[in-house]
């Protein structure tokens, strides 16, 4: 999925617990990409880990960063591996990692190698998250979200 560019509204988070933050306004983003603006919008109260994994790999791969941009990246890839409210996911595991490198390379934050390692990362390891479902302090998060995806 080529990202041509994006658009989001500041994000505003609180920590909420050991690798937990919860946003504290609403939250909008529109992703063009050559098949359609994808449009995401998270309600306070949408849970995330921001980037996964321990803090070890932060000056490789930083959980996030003052650009709101690469913020947004990882947002959009905890809300698409989130289950909605039907039960499934917005994009499939695949496109949804496809995305989150992509708007990382859009934000001018991650080189080529760091998304490489990203990516490889989430594929290796991604499932399990992926398919989990909303419990514990993720627990109604599909009611938090929205999306729409105007293709082309």
């Amino acid at each position: 999925m080529k990202v041509l560019k994006y658009t989001g509204s500041p994000i505003a988070v609180r920590f909420a617990g050991e690798g937990l933050w919860r946003l504290t306004e609403k939250a909008d983003c529109a992703i063009h990409t050559v098949d359609g603006v994808l449009r995401y919008t998270l309600l306070p109260g949408f849970p995330t880990n921001m980037r996964s994994g321990s803090h070890v790999i932060d000056p490789i791969i930083p959980k996030f960063t003052d650009s709101n941009d690469y913020n947004w990246a990882i947002i959009v890839h905890d809300a698409n591996y989130t289950k909605n409210c039907k039960g499934g996911h917005f994009l499939s595991r695949l496109l949804a990692d496809q995305l989150l490198c992509e708007m990382a390379r859009v934000s001018g934050t991650l080189n080529t190698i760091q998304r490489a390692l990203m990516y490889r990362s989430l594929r290796m390891f991604g499932n399990s998250a992926y398919e989990c479902e909303n419990t514990g302090e993720y627990a109604g998060a599909e009611f938090y979200m929205s999306f729409t995806w105007d293709a082309k």
